[in-house]
């Protein structure tokens, strides 16, 4: 079996790198020395998983974080969303929510174990235009605050780094005009944020939509309505384990297929990452991404 071990070794503020020299080690340990490429910036890990791909792999191994599992699953889906190389995952970003839905261990010795004898899994995908997405795309008050981090080093863990972002969004954004349309239902209201969920959660932990499953063909949308600042900040904490679902400006929908706009140039984030700016058209590709998870997993968490 060819196996590549991608290594972003800046992840999590350098997390990545502890983790490839304790997984390299264990591979020396046992007679195994394994091929690894360092990403060398934003979108290398992307460009290197299209080498990976071109070659024939059988397994690529992602090291870092959701921003760095994002960037792979680029180069491994090609533009009619095939798959022929495996992707497996060790931690070593800061929220590391991809790895965790799939059941990884955080440990990276442990994770390791899986990473090259788990099962093979088929996930979906989100899509926006031409870039894919494995947890969660968002508009509104969500994209802002990554925009905002997106220039600032990352000096926190994630949830940490992210609460930073919330609170300093908190006092310079406000609701904004959005259309939304999804199958035969079409919304224009003021919204704190729209989240587009292939996963259950992202930043850590925060389960915007809980009962969203990235093996279920559909996308999970929580329409967050024109909340103001004090209810922005009341909700922040149930988001954790979902009750912000249960207030009545917040909405949830099931969809194939959303498409977001607004007269204001709002940003749209992609598992942490800004992609661009509205309008956008977002669709979920059912069964594109090959995976490998726990041996003793049914289903992802």
């Amino acid at each position: 079996m060819r196996v590549l071990f991608i290594v972003n070794p800046v992840a999590g503020g350098g997390r990545g790198l502890r983790v490839w020299r304790a997984v390299e080690r264990a591979l020396l340990e046992r007679g195994c020395p394994a091929e690894h490429r360092f990403t060398g910036g934003r979108g290398a890990a992307t460009e290197l998983a299209a080498e990976v791909r071109r070659a024939g792999y059988d397994r690529v191994v992602g090291i870092g974080g959701d921003g760095t599992i994002q960037e792979i699953v680029n180069g491994l889906l090609d533009e009619e969303a095939r798959c022929p190389t495996a992707l497996a995952v060790i931690p070593g970003g800061t929220g590391n929510d991809f790895s965790k839905m799939l059941g990884y261990p955080q440990n990276p010795l442990k994770a390791l174990e899986v990473a090259l004898g788990g099962r093979e899994l088929t996930l979906d995908v989100g899509r926006i235009g031409r870039r894919y997405f494995i947890n969660i795309a968002g508009v509104g008050f969500d994209a802002e605050v990554a925009a905002f981090l997106n220039l600032r080093p990352k000096r926190l863990p994630g949830v940490l780094t992210y609460l930073f972002g919330v609170l300093v969004m908190l006092f310079r954004y406000r609701p904004a005009p959005l259309e939304l349309a999804m199958d035969d239902l079409t919304l224009k209201e003021k919204c704190l944020l729209v989240s587009v969920c292939n996963g259950h959660s992202h930043a850590g932990g925060m389960k915007m939509c809980p009962g969203a499953r990235p093996d279920d063909g559909v996308l999970d949308i929580c329409v967050a309505g024109n909340l103001s600042r004090l209810e922005t900040l009341m909700l922040l904490p149930r988001v954790f384990w979902g009750g912000h679902t249960r207030h009545r400006k917040v909405r949830l929908y099931r969809t194939t297929e959303i498409r977001i706009a607004s007269r204001t140039p709002l940003h749209v984030q992609a598992d942490g990452e800004v992609l661009g700016r509205l309008p956008a058209e977002i669709r979920i590709v059912p069964g594109a991404l090959r995976v490998i998870g726990p041996p003793a997993a049914g289903a992802v968490t």
